[in-house]
């Protein structure tokens, strides 16, 4: 059976009257009759009593109207859903970098979710190459990751640079006071870091390098709060781009530590799925968003390491 089909019997139903059904429809009145007769013929039984005037429903008929409007309901449903007017709905499942977590499950996120009351926001963590791979891999809508300078998302994927970060040794108001020191002794304190994947952590390796040195990693972990309480009170230095690190409430304070020869840059990037459809924009509202906040941001510490 057919959509037409079911339309022209429910507006018949509606109407009383095949000449009137026709009218509404645009149709003559034997086009009506031929679709209400196929309906019939591939549903098996008869819809309408045609002795009475005006027309009326058998008591099938009376059945199939109402699982016809439900159909046809539906199919409106399924319709509006993916035009370009229709308010996102749904579930989003946006991957975020480790260390930008913390910004985007903040006012991005309470942005989205006025902005788009039936959307589902299903945030995941982890580093940005594997999120990379899980947005190739249609396991995500899109993310906000994180990479080197001179990086860019594959050219397969949309994406729009968001902001370049410069990565900064930050340690507690004591150490920092003390003055920087060298490298070498920084490592001889230790470090707060997040485990091997960290683009920051791989950067220190190389600066270490030379000096015939590997990073001392006395704490690591990923949870950034923990990570960052950990540098106030003294236990090592951390590394930080300063406007991605949001305030630690009840925290010492962390400074930037001025550390000659250590040069590291990042960059900020919305990268979406390859076909997004009708959640497009949701994505301008969270580029807009983060864009902002970003700007925003003040010199608090929220986290050590991405």
């Amino acid at each position: 059976m057919k959509l037409n089909e079911i339309r022209t019997f429910v507006t018949v139903a509606e109407a009383q009257s095949v000449q009137e059904a026709g009218n509404r429809l645009g149709l003559t009145q034997s086009a009506v009759s031929r679709l209400i007769q196929r309906l019939e013929a591939e549903l098996g039984v008869t819809l309408f009593d045609r002795q009475t005037k005006p027309l009326a429903l058998t008591r099938d008929g009376e059945v199939a109207l109402a699982h016809a409007r439900r159909i046809l309901g539906a199919a409106t449903d399924f319709s509006d859903a993916f035009a370009g007017s229709a308010e996102p709905k749904g579930l989003l499942r946006l991957g975020v970098a480790h260390v930008l977590t913390a910004l985007a499950a903040g006012c991005p996120l309470d942005d989205l979710r006025a902005g788009f009351p039936g959307l589902t926001v299903r945030i995941h963590s982890d580093w940005s190459a594997p999120l990379i791979e899980q947005l190739r891999a249609g396991a995500l809508d899109g993310a906000v990751v994180l990479l080197g300078e001179g990086q860019t998302p594959p050219d397969d994927l949309p994406s729009r640079l968001l902001s370049r970060e410069e990565v900064s040794v930050v340690a507690s108001a004591e150490r920092a006071a003390a003055g920087p020191g060298s490298l070498a002794a920084m490592n001889a304190v230790g470090w707060v870091l997040q485990p091997d994947g960290c683009k920051y952590r791989n950067a220190l390796g190389l600066a270490l390098a030379p000096l015939g040195l590997r990073p001392n990693v006395t704490v690591e972990a990923y949870d950034q709060t923990l990570l960052a309480s950990l540098v106030a009170r003294g236990v090592g230095f951390g590394l930080a781009p300063m406007r991605l690190i949001a305030p630690v409430e009840a925290a010492a304070p962390l400074q930037p530590v001025d550390l000659p020869g250590f040069n590291l840059t990042v960059t900020v990037w919305l990268v979406r799925a390859r076909v997004v459809g009708r959640i497009g924009p949701v994505f301008d509202r969270l580029e807009d968003s983060l864009g902002r906040h970003l700007t925003a941001r003040t010199a608090g510490l929220h986290s050590a390491a991405e």
